[in-house]
C-alpha cells in the first residue's frame, strides 16, 4: 500500500497542533481572566479545561509521534519507545474522550426537565459530581491505557516485492497485543463513551422537540431562554457526537492489527485523531456564549447578550 509523504505528513501534523494550540489555549485564557475577575469556576467551565488540557497534550504526543516515525526511526522502533508513545496517546485520547462525555452528561441534565427526586438531587449536587466524574473519568482513562506498554510489541516481517525484475524485501512494522485482547478492550471503553454520547445528545433533542411542541399548542414565541439554551444544547452535542463518530472510526482502523504502520491507511487516521483537538475547540468555543462573545471582542465584533447558550454555563 502507497504511503503518505513524510515532509508533507509531518506539515500537516504540526499546522493541525498549531491550530489546536491556539483554539484551546484561548479557551483556557478566557476562563483564567474569568476567574481573576470573579474567584469562581462553574463546573460547565470546568469540565471544558480538562478536556482542552487533554487534547493539548493528546496532540502535541501525536506530533511527536509523528516526528519519530518519519525523521527518527531507528529510536522510534526501539520496543520502549513505541510503547511509551502508544500507551501516552491512548490513555490522552480515552481522557479527552470520556471527559467530553462527562460535558454532554452534564448538559443533560442542567437541560431536560425530568421529574423525580433523583434527579432533582443530582441537579443540586452537580458541582461535586462533576469534579468526581471528571477524576474518575481521567483515572479510568489511564488504567486502560497503562496495559499497552507491558502489553504491546513492535511486530516486524519481511514482505518479498519485485520492482523491475529485482526482489527486494521490504519490512512491514505493526504493532500487536500480547493478550490478543487489549484492542478489544479499547474499543469497548471507546464504545461505551459513544454510547453515552448518542443517548444524551438524542435525549436533548427529543426534549427539545417535546418544548416547542407545547409552545406551539400554547402559542407562545419560540425566542425564549428556554429554547435558546435546548437548541445550543442540541446543536453542540449534536456536533459533538459526530466528530466522535469520526474519532471512534479512526480509532477502530488503529486498533485493527491488520493495519500496518506507515501505511496510508494508517497515517490517513492518525491525522483524522490529529484533528480531533482542533474541531473540539472550535465546537467547544462556538457552543459557549462566553468563549463565542470573547471570539467576537477580539475581532472588534459586537457581543450577543442573549445568544443561545445552554444554562450549564450560568452555574
Amino acid at each position: 500500500m502507497s504511503e503518505l509523504n513524510p515532509i508533507l505528513a509531518v506539515v500537516i501534523h504540526s499546522f493541525l497542533f498549531l491550530s489546536g494550540l491556539t483554539g484551546n489555549m484561548f479557551i483556557l485564557i478566557v476562563h483564567f481572566v474569568n476567574w481573576r475577575k470573579t474567584r469562581e469556576i462553574s463546573p460547565c467551565d470546568v469540565i471544558i479545561n480538562c478536556i482542552v488540557i487533554s487534547n493539548i497534550a493528546l496532540q502535541e504526543t501525536i506530533l511527536i509521534n509523528e516526528v519519530c516515525f518519519f525523521m527518527f526511526v531507528t529510536f522510534y522502533f526501539q520496543n520502549r519507545a513505541v510503547n511509551v508513545l502508544a500507551t501516552v496517546m491512548s490513555s490522552l485520547a480515552f481522557s479527552s474522550l470520556w471527559c467530553s462525555t462527562c460535558l454532554c452528561f452534564y448538559y443533560c441534565v442542567k437541560i431536560v426537565n425530568i421529574g423525580g427526586t433523583f434527579f432533582y438531587k443530582l441537579q443540586a449536587r452537580l458541582k461535586v459530581i462533576v469534579p468526581c466524574l471528571l477524576a474518575l473519568s481521567i483515572v479510568m482513562s489511564w488504567t486502560i491505557g497503562l496495559p499497552a506498554y507491558w502489553d504491546l510489541y513492535l511486530y516486524m516481517a519481511l514482505t518479498n516485492a519485485t520492482f523491475s525484475g529485482n526482489i527486494t524485501h521490504p519490512m512491514s512494522y505493526n504493532i500487536k497485543s500480547s493478550c490478543h485482547c487489549l484492542f478489544q478492550v479499547f474499543m469497548l471503553f471507546s464504545s461505551i463513551a459513544f454510547t453515552i454520547v448518542f443517548i444524551t445528545a438524542g435525549t436533548i433533542v427529543i426534549s427539545l422537540c417535546r418544548h416547542m411542541k407545547r409552545l406551539k399548542q400554547t402559542r407562545e414565541g419560540f425566542s425564549n431562554a428556554k429554547v435558546s439554551s435546548h437548541l445550543s444544547a442540541a446543536r453542540t452535542v449534536t456536533f459533538l457526537l459526530i466528530l466522535y463518530l469520526a474519532f471512534y472510526g479512526a480509532l477502530n482502523a488503529i486498533f485493527n492489527e491488520t493495519t500496518e504502520i506507515g501505511t496510508l491507511m494508517f497515517s490517513l487516521c492518525f491525522i483524522m485523531i490529529s484533528t480531533f483537538p482542533t474541531t473540539n475547540s472550535i465546537i467547544l468555543i462556538t457552543g459557549n456564549r462566553k468563549l463565542s462573545n470573547a471570539i467576537k471582542q477580539l475581532f472588534g465584533l459586537k457581543s450577543s447578550t442573549n445568544c443561545a447558550e445552554t444554562q450549564a454555563s450560568h452555574t
